[in-house]
């Protein structure tokens, strides 16, 4: 498997980089440590910030389908827009990285997503708050992309694997904030307001960013053209390993859809919670997902990458088997279950990891774009989906509590089709 994907990496006109004159090395020669850790600083804030964007519609969904007439299917249009963008974004963003590094992508598309954290702010309609979710999506689908690109270029391994981690751990306080403090938030001051203040931080990440994150790319990369580098991304697709790994990134959508969007509305149809409780047992979900961050490095230290994985995408899938059978039985064991479900979404960053050994580095942009590509989009398809049952049941006249159990078998039927192909992939 060495040997195919080194042939894919950039196929005809790659020329072998000597470890004299690696990418990476005059990056690590003139950038201080002290500009190093700054940069990183600011690429986990703003990786935070995207947290807080993925989540904050779970808790103000009640809120948000009534100020902007939204049913069912169209709160479920309007989450997955966030996603559809993000993923869509990926593999530009990926041939950007490797061509102008990561600090000019990312803060170009924070301003974007300043201008429409504005609109969002301000909109009195669902196909408003829509762009502004299309813009918000794409401002946030470089930052953890670009926290992975930025740390593989300057680091070694070990300490990648440590930062990476610990980053991934770090930006969760972003969807921590988006769950009991915002409920919280809404309550007293409209959600509005609230979402005026995140706005003001996309603006502080936009100008941090712009400022500290100073990389040039890679020469190689530069010297192809745009189109030759998205088709040789495409063909990244050819090498079989990836597709043992491809149905995990869909799959852990497949759980942060209840931490991201569905989870406010279930609390709240089946427990019928108010704003401040649903954010309260959102944020015990988001809790789970940040110490969740934390164990499973010294699980990999332990047992390896793939058992890990295996593992606590099964635990995960006992959980959506749980809550498909008994919905509504306790509103303590049902947040409990569904934190268990959303945290298989915290193996993104060791999924990642398994897969980054399959790119040439001056491919590595463009190899994480397309896996990260499968893993948003799948969060777009799964929000979607999960809405037009929503809006199915209601019609049909079932319970919510049958509705959601649907909707936690779809979900769990995902996990089970990723595990399969999962067992093969390559330690």
């Amino acid at each position: 498997m060495r040997g195919r994907h080194t042939a894919l990496s950039d196929q005809t006109d790659h020329k072998p980089v000597s470890s004299a004159m690696s990418p990476s090395e005059p990056l690590r020669v003139t950038t201080s440590r002290r500009r190093r850790r700054t940069a990183i600083a600011l690429l986990t804030f703003a990786f935070a910030l995207s947290q807080f964007y993925r989540t904050c519609l779970a808790v103000m969904a009640p809120e948000l389908q009534h100020d902007l007439g939204l049913s069912p299917e169209g709160f479920g249009a309007l989450s997955s827009c966030f996603f559809l963008s993000f993923g869509l974004a990926q593999i530009p963003v990926g041939v950007l990285f490797d061509r102008l590094g990561v600090g000019r992508p990312t803060a170009a598309l924070l301003l974007v997503g300043t201008l429409s954290a504005v609109l969002f702010t301000f909109a009195s309609s669902g196909p408003q708050a829509m762009i502004a979710q299309v813009g918000l999506g794409l401002a946030c689908a470089p930052v953890f992309m670009g926290l992975l690109h930025y740390a593989a270029e300057i680091l070694d391994e070990a300490d990648y694997a440590k930062l990476v981690s610990r980053s991934n751990g770090t930006g969760m306080l972003g969807a921590l904030i988006a769950t009991a403090p915002l409920g919280w938030a809404s309550m007293q001051f409209g959600w509005r307001v609230s979402m005026g203040v995140a706005a003001l931080c996309m603006a502080a990440a936009c100008i941090g960013v712009w400022t500290t994150v100073r990389d040039q790319g890679h020469a190689e990369a530069r010297g192809r053209s745009l189109g030759s580098m998205c088709l040789t991304s495409l063909r990244l697709l050819e090498i079989r390993a990836l597709w043992t790994l491809l149905p995990m990134c869909v799959a852990m959508a497949a759980g942060t859809a209840f931490r991201n969007a569905w989870g406010g509305p279930y609390l709240s149809h089946v427990f019928h919670m108010n704003a401040e409780v649903r954010g309260l047992g959102l944020a015990f979900v988001s809790f789970s997902a940040f110490c969740t961050a934390f164990v499973l490095p010294g699980l990999v230290r332990r047992f390896d990458l793939k058992p890990t994985i295996g593992a606590w995408s099964t635990l995960s899938l006992l959980a959506g088997a749980a809550l498909t059978f008994f919905p509504s039985a306790n509103p303590y064991l049902a947040v409990g279950l569904m934190a268990a479900l959303a945290s298989i979404g915290m193996l993104h960053p060791i999924l990642m990891a398994h897969g980054r050994k399959l790119f040439h580095p001056s491919m590595r942009g463009r190899g994480l774009g397309v896996m990260n590509t499968f893993v948003f989009l799948g969060a777009a398809v799964a929000s979607w989906a999960f809405g037009a049952i929503a809006g199915f049941g209601t019609a049909s006249g079932w319970s919510a509590s049958s509705t959601y159990s649907l909707i936690f078998a779809v979900a769990s039927l995902t996990i089970v089709a990723a595990l399969i192909p999962y067992r093969v992939s390559p330690r």
